[in-house]
């Protein structure tokens, strides 16, 4: 194993308050930028979620429920059927569908947006990035024991001239010791250094739920404005209304 030791621990005096870094210069960056990651998709996530109208983690149906266009969609085609066939109760009739309709297409965009895109975030920031983050407490803890007993070790050597009894055979008990602890931490390094190096290939594919979303938002801005115009009429249809005398 090739590691990043200390002057002392060069010279054969290792001590257990000196910690061996044993991660390489690319992963002591990459474990600086997951930390950016994080924090990037922690907000996203909170700030994605304050944009929604509909409740957070419901389906389709019941976040069409909610949604307060729905509540004045309802309004307006009670108050329709109270006015019957007066022009303003066809007028409300017409407006109430619409609103209804752009309630519906609202609470299929953010059901969208929370499936392929808040979920994802949040399993990044809370799930993905923690759990590498784990593996590096670990590996910190391993290297801690490692170095306890290598400085163990080294001082076994040091006061091996003194020659008393049993000291051989507690100089061969650290060497097993250290070798464990070792053969731990060169594990744990490369498991972890795997996990970075993935998470950190993938980063391209976490940029597209930023393009994804931005494309959701132009589609439900032009597709509600559709809907309007197909739901009260267009204005080819009806550029005029009769009796109001001001463009629909």
């Amino acid at each position: 194993m090739v590691f990043k030791k200390s002057m002392r621990d060069r010279k054969g005096l290792g001590s257990p308050t000196e910690k061996t870094e044993v991660l390489s210069e690319d992963l002591l960056q990459i474990e600086r930028r997951l930390d950016t990651v994080r924090s990037m998709c922690h907000h996203s996530h909170k700030r994605l979620i304050a944009c929604f109208q509909g409740q957070h983690g419901t389906d389709v149906e019941r976040r069409h429920k909610k949604l307060p266009l729905t509540a004045l969609a309802q309004n307006m085609q009670e108050a329709s059927t109270q006015l019957e066939e007066s022009l303003l109760g066809k007028m409300l009739e017409t407006c109430g569908d619409a609103e209804n309709q752009l309630a519906l297409e609202l609470s299929q965009h953010e059901a969208f947006v929370e499936k392929e895109i808040v979920d994802p975030l949040y399993g990044i920031a809370e799930v993905e990035i923690p759990n590498i983050q784990k593996q590096r407490k670990q590996l910190a803890r391993l290297v801690l024991d490692w170095d306890s007993v290598r400085a163990r070790w080294n001082q076994a050597h040091k006061s091996s001239g003194t020659n008393f009894q049993g000291l051989p055979s507690k100089i061969d008990t650290l060497k097993e010791e250290m070798d464990e602890a070792g053969n731990k931490v060169e594990q744990c390094k490369d498991q972890l250094a795997a996990d970075m190096y993935n998470f950190m290939a993938r980063e391209g594919e976490y940029g597209k739920f930023f393009v994804m979303k931005l494309f959701c938002h132009l589609w439900v801005v032009l597709h509600l404005s559709l809907c309007v115009r197909e739901g009260i009429g267009s204005p080819e249809q009806k550029s005029q209304s009769p009796d109001f005398q001001v463009p629909l």
